[in-house]
């Protein structure tokens, strides 16, 4: 990935921290930001509906909400514990956050998609940015989400 996209993306994440889990407002493009959760999810859908294959694994960073799961994709939570639900906690650091993605993607994972209440993790999680930049490649990215294509093949 070019060190332009890395910076765009870095610099979302600091201007789009994660909002409170009510109310989450991301604009996109110029767009108007999203006033309720709701809102939020259906574009997400949408937006994953259309960028990925339909039969795509894809990992969504979330706390546990089943509601993010596009309709019809394979979808688990990550960070995920035993049998792919919500770990209940986030990573301790980068390399345990790459530690758990790798893992996941040894079990089948293609695509890691954080919502804009997520992308905070993009700045926190500095080391973790830096391995999805070298190991895959942003598919989408909006003020809704991020989408990282994890499949090896370019």
């Amino acid at each position: 990935m070019s060190a332009a996209t890395m910076t765009l993306l870095r610099e979302r994440a600091l201007l789009e921290a994660e909002p409170p889990p009510h109310a989450p407002s991301a604009a996109a493009d110029g767009g108007e930001p999203v006033a309720h959760y709701a809102e939020l999810v259906e574009r997400i859908h949408a937006v994953a509906l259309a960028q990925l294959p339909p039969d795509a694994r894809v990992l969504i960073v979330n706390r546990g909400d089943d509601a993010l799961f596009p309709p019809g994709l394979a979808a688990g939570h990550f960070p995920q514990g035993p049998n792919g639900v919500y770990a209940g906690y986030y990573p301790a650091d980068s390399a345990a956050a790459v530690a758990q993605l790798e893992q996941c993607r040894a079990e089948g994972a293609e695509f890691l998609l954080l919502p804009a209440t997520a992308f905070w993790w993009l700045d926190y999680y500095g080391g973790f940015l830096q391995h999805l930049m070298g190991r895959g490649r942003v598919l989408h990215h909006d003020g809704h989400c991020v989408i990282f294509d994890l499949r090896l093949e370019r």
